[in-house]
């Protein structure tokens, strides 16, 4: 063993935050203790310790032009694709390397990652006949958002953080260095239930589901989903001003049924089918596909309406002159 120079929880948070991050959250890697090996970053680092979360605000300037109904694009580019592609990564990748010039392996889980990762295949099988995860695994980001301590799950689904709300993407470093934990978050989510009624699609309900408990940390719930709905108005843009007379036609068809039919009683669609029936016939929404942004045509009902509540209800840490609406 070499000499290394010491390495302290508050030494990587200050250079996060020097180099870029606007949060950054810590969790052990004792918190992911009974999660399925599919999902636990310690399938990729079986010596790991600490999971570190980067939060990266997203400017609530770019929600105005969705606001105003005059511009889509600054939200799916500098509020998603520029995060996602250009600046967390980077930031994420220095970090890295600030870690392992101390001696610690650091293992950056990518945004991007999932779309190679394999998180419904069946786990593969140790010579010993133990399981293991199946290539590719990858972590749920919005759970160890939570386990990170940065955020609670809000019942949209979106991870609500003290300082922005709903607005924030994040992304994570596993690492062998042991670091001083932060503690789970509760109480930001009030159930005030703006994303579902504001909802376009009618896709968030009131009853809450994808419960996790980890046992004597969190309990992470959202609202029930309705993905087809939410697929169709969110990336699909089926009810955006993007969508000709037909596309919302159809879109609100599926959105008018129920969760086997649609209003005239055909059956529900697939994603596939929704791909070329909506999202390849809005244009907007299919050039945004193709570089995999999110594009929000539904205007993040949910996000939008969750930030004008906390803003206008002063639950917020970040204030502004000016109220969100």
């Amino acid at each position: 063993m070499g000499d290394f120079p010491k390495l302290t929880t508050e030494d990587v948070k200050k250079f996060a935050r020097d180099v870029g991050a606007d949060l950054v959250g810590i969790g052990s890697i004792d918190r992911w203790q009974g999660a399925p090996l599919q999902h636990t970053p310690a399938s990729i680092m079986p010596r790991a310790k600490s999971v570190i979360g980067l939060g990266f605000r997203v400017h609530r300037g770019s929600f105005r032009g969705i606001e105003e109904g005059t511009s889509y694009s600054t939200y799916t580019l500098s509020g998603s694709g520029d995060i996602n592609r250009i600046i967390a990564p980077m930031v994420q990748r220095r970090v890295a390397s600030f870690i392992e010039d101390h001696g610690y392996e650091a293992t950056s889980i990518m945004y991007y990652g999932k779309d190679l990762a394999g998180t419904d295949g069946t786990p593969a099988i140790n010579e010993d006949g133990t399981p293991k995860p199946a290539p590719e695994m990858f972590i749920n980001f919005r759970v160890a958002a939570v386990l990170c301590g940065m955020g609670e799950m809000g019942h949209s689904g979106m991870v609500l953080t003290p300082k922005f709300g709903p607005a924030q993407r994040f992304y994570f470093i596993v690492t062998e260095a042991e670091l001083e934990q932060d503690p789970v978050l509760e109480g930001l989510c009030v159930k005030c239930m703006q994303c579902v009624k504001n909802c376009p699609a009618g896709a968030i309900g009131k009853e809450r589901s994808h419960i996790i408990d980890i046992p004597g940390v969190a309990t992470v719930a959202r609202g029930q989903l309705d993905a087809v709905k939410c697929r169709i108005a969110h990336i699909g843009g089926g009810l955006s001003p993007f969508a000709c007379d037909k596309v919302r036609a159809y879109s609100q068809n599926i959105i008018d049924g129920d969760g086997e039919k649609a209003a005239d009683g055909s059956p529900r669609p697939s994603f596939d089918e929704i791909n070329e029936n909506v999202t390849e016939k809005v244009g907007y929404a299919a050039n945004a596909a193709k570089f995999k942004y999110p594009s929000g045509l539904c205007g993040a009902e949910c996000v939008r309406s969750c930030v004008a509540f906390l803003d206008k209800t002063n639950r917020l840490e970040l204030k502004f002159h000016n109220k969100f609406r």
